[in-house]
């Protein structure tokens, strides 16, 4: 274990390839524009200005939550990317090129995971794979723009390759990593906790064939990860200034009408992932999920001891994940997705048997991927001559106040927002319905028209739809990012 690839073959064969897999992706300017990108910018846009913790743009919330503080999500995202954005700039690009660092960070280090625990190469590949149809998805309304969730997985990922050295400043180093995973990302921490005890608890039996002193082995690691643990909580303390109760408040407040209870929690996840086309599109994944996992345990399978205690681990992050927040569906699905790859990766010798799992596994995931296949496929854009007359309208309305989405955020200002814009996606508090009437007088709405159509239906806005072999996709907008003024 560990000692089945150098880096410099891990460079040429995995990293290499790895990186221009998203050098390429960035380049085409993905991720896409997602509904939650002015809320999870917003107060990162505010800090980098000079401001203070707050999102301005949520208009609607900030009317509800006592705070006043961006004290929905926990701080860590916004003051990294704060940071980010002193450095490099406010601007779509910069946005753009922060994810790729992350998704960069997170594959390679997922990566060398899986070949310290001699995964076949072509798992990291894979992982790589599926992590780009989670985040840089063609469908824009699967997307996940500019959230927090990328920078979330590179610090658990970064956090879990330290582990894997079991001396004590890597695992300080690790479970900090790991720490600002949780503080960042919140429904990380259910494959925090699996894969924080299953990685420790691997070097630990490995441990056990030298003479170590127990007693001393355990409180030192305890120790560190106490202190890595005190480290992680102060900053996050500094970063709300000390006002955990306002924190918590907000923080509580909001995950209550998003996460279901532990009762709730199985039965919500499973209507999520059957909606729809959910029955084709999600369930055979996790049916092939558990079919593999009981084919992976069976008895004559020559599995190394550390590869089934990092499957068990995986397996109860899916759990948990269920658990923690049933919401959180494509987090599953991704690691649902990692476990079947792994798993069959597993099946060694078995020529055969591994064959007709491949082909069944690429048969699968393509049809779970078909509607954001057509997507592509169908998909057209507007030409930046469109995008300039609404320029034009807002230059010439310097007093007006305008609501914009994500789509316009990116295609018609870049990220230079007039200083009196509000997202138009959170104009409202929490769950109430967008109306018609909402729509102010003084208030310009500038916001795509899918976004239009679908959030706000009776003003009646039509716009094309994907067609593909025959057929309409009423799901699926044709120009996903045709913007609209509405006066």
């Amino acid at each position: 274990m560990g000692n089945t690839y150098s880096l410099r073959k891990f460079l040429i064969t995995v990293a290499i390839p790895i990186i221009t897999f998203w050098t390429v992706l960035f380049l085409f300017g993905y991720p896409l524009p997602y509904g939650d990108d002015l809320y999870f910018t917003g107060a990162a846009i505010n800090l980098a200005n000079g401001g203070e913790f707050t999102n301005p743009f949520l208009e609607g919330w900030n009317a509800v939550f006592k705070s006043g503080k961006f004290y929905y999500q926990p701080p860590f995202y916004s003051f990294t990317l704060a940071a980010w954005l002193k450095l490099a700039g406010i601007s779509t690009t910069s946005l753009l090129f922060f994810q790729y660092l992350c998704y960069n960070i997170f594959c390679l280090y997922f990566a060398l995971l899986l070949r310290f625990y001699t995964f076949p190469r072509i798992t990291a590949f894979c992982a790589t794979v599926l992590f780009a149809a989670w985040h840089c998805n063609p469908n824009p309304y699967y997307s996940t723009g500019f959230r927090q969730d990328a920078l979330g997985m590179a610090y658990l990922a970064l956090g879990l390759w330290l582990l894997t050295k079991d001396n004590w400043w890597r695992y300080f180093l690790g479970f900090s990593f790991v720490g600002s995973a949780v503080f960042t990302s919140p429904i990380t921490l259910a494959y925090a906790i699996p894969f924080g005890v299953a990685i420790p608890a691997i070097n630990f039996i490995y441990r056990q064939k030298e003479k170590v002193n127990i007693h001393k082995y355990f409180l030192t690691r305890g120790l560190v990860i106490l202190v890595a643990s005190v480290l992680v909580f102060t900053l996050f303390l500094l970063c709300i200034n000390f006002d955990l109760q306002g924190f918590w408040s907000d923080f509580y407040f909001h995950a209550s009408f998003k996460r279901a209870s532990y009762i709730e929690a199985i039965p919500q996840f499973l209507k999520l992932i059957g909606r729809a086309y959910g029955i084709i599109l999600n369930v055979p994944s996790y049916v092939i999920f558990v079919v593999l996992f009981i084919v992976t345990f069976r008895k004559h399978l020559l599995i190394s001891k550390h590869q089934k205690i990092l499957i068990v681990g995986l397996t109860i992050g899916i759990i948990l994940n269920i658990f923690l927040y049933a919401a959180a569906i494509w987090f599953a699905f991704f690691f649902c997705w990692v476990g079947i790859v792994l798993m069959i990766s597993l099946l060694g010798k078995q020529t055969k048997i591994r064959f007709y799992a491949s082909v069944l596994a690429i048969l699968l995931y393509l049809i779970s991927q078909s509607l954001n296949i057509v997507s592509l496929i169908g998909r057209e854009y507007v030409p930046e001559s469109e995008y300039q007359k609404v320029r034009e309208i807002v230059i010439d309305n310097p007093n007006r106040k305008f609501a914009i989405d994500e789509v316009a955020a990116r295609f018609v200002f870049d990220y230079k927002l007039p200083k009196n814009t509000i997202s138009w996606n959170f104009l409202k508090a929490p769950l109430d319905p967008m109306l018609a009437k909402d729509k102010k007088p003084d208030v310009t709405w500038i916001v795509s028209k899918s976004n239009l159509a679908n959030m706000v239906p009776e003003m009646q806005i039509e716009y094309p739809r994907v067609e593909f072999m025959g057929r309409k996709f009423n799901s699926l907008p044709k120009n996903p990012f045709d913007v609209t003024v509405i006066p």
